[in-house]
């Protein structure tokens, strides 16, 4: 028996999730599948990886997370299997493990080329079902990631946002991940912001607008403010209290955000 969770753009309107997790039972009866998130913005693979790096650390070692965020299905893109420090992974060779490579959490990787593995005839447009679903479900009934097909160390790694740093006490950031809320989480860290060494707290804008300090929690602020916080995977987030930070600053992914740390007040 072993977890399997599930990370996808699909949504809920459609049958597809549902069609994967009959693939999958299908094989193994006993597994414990886990529904992580099929709200990711459609074909957007920076989101889903990010999601994932968020998430993996959270399950017992040995979960197989399986991620079918997949723009190029049916192309030529391969698609993978992979086994890490902490669990595996079944995806699409496009980059949605582009954060779990360059943490280190990705130890070696084969290219699915197993046939017996697979549900035929493979559809050209649902990997999810004939490759990758199938492909975790034999997983989850035996370790090992070698029967799958041929050990390859090449594979897409997506360039990261980095928070760029602007002297000794600024740093430019971007969203990576609108949430449910419309909480606007950033890619900048608690530990990049302390590195600032902001001694009287900071300044975070967005869209022209700035607060001040982070808060400690979000019923600090009356409804409708927006404020700046550190949320639980650790990097900032800009809310607004009861109501949509992403619609009150009309901001989504990619939209820049500057953070500068405030110094100690110069003595006459």
């Amino acid at each position: 028996m072993r977890i399997i969770t599930l990370l996808t753009d699909f949504g809920h309107a459609d049958p597809f999730v549902g069609i994967m997790k009959g693939v999958i039972l299908g094989i193994n009866p006993r597994a414990q599948i886990v529904d992580l998130c099929h709200g990711v913005s459609p074909q957007d693979v920076l989101e889903a990886a990010f999601l994932l790096d968020c998430s993996y650390q959270y399950f017992p070692k040995g979960t197989v997370h399986l991620v079918v965020v997949d723009p190029g299905v049916g192309g030529m893109r391969k698609g993978l299997v992979a086994e890490g420090r902490h669990g595996y992974y079944v995806a699409p060779d496009n980059g949605v493990l582009s954060y779990l490579f360059a943490s280190g959490e990705i130890r070696r990787v084969v290219e699915i080329t197993a046939e017996a593995y697979l549900l035929h005839p493979v559809s050209q447009t649902f990997h999810g079902r004939d490759v990758f679903a199938p492909v975790a479900g034999h997983l989850s009934r035996r370790s090992g990631i070698d029967r799958f097909g041929q050990a390859t160390a090449r594979s897409v790694r997506l360039r990261l946002p980095v928070p760029a740093k602007r002297g000794s006490r600024v740093l430019v950031g971007s969203i990576l991940h609108v949430d449910r809320f419309g909480n606007l989480i950033t890619n900048i860290s608690g530990r990049q912001i302390s590195a600032l060494h902001p001694e009287r707290g900071i300044t975070v804008s967005i869209r022209g607008q700035t607060m001040r300090g982070l808060q400690q929690s979000y019923d600090r602020l009356k409804p409708g403010e927006t404020g700046a916080i550190l949320g639980s995977a650790g990097y900032l987030e800009i809310f607004a209290n009861q109501r949509s930070a992403a619609r009150l600053l009309k901001a989504g992914r990619g939209a820049a955000v500057r953070v500068e740390a405030r110094g100690r007040r110069r003595r006459r």
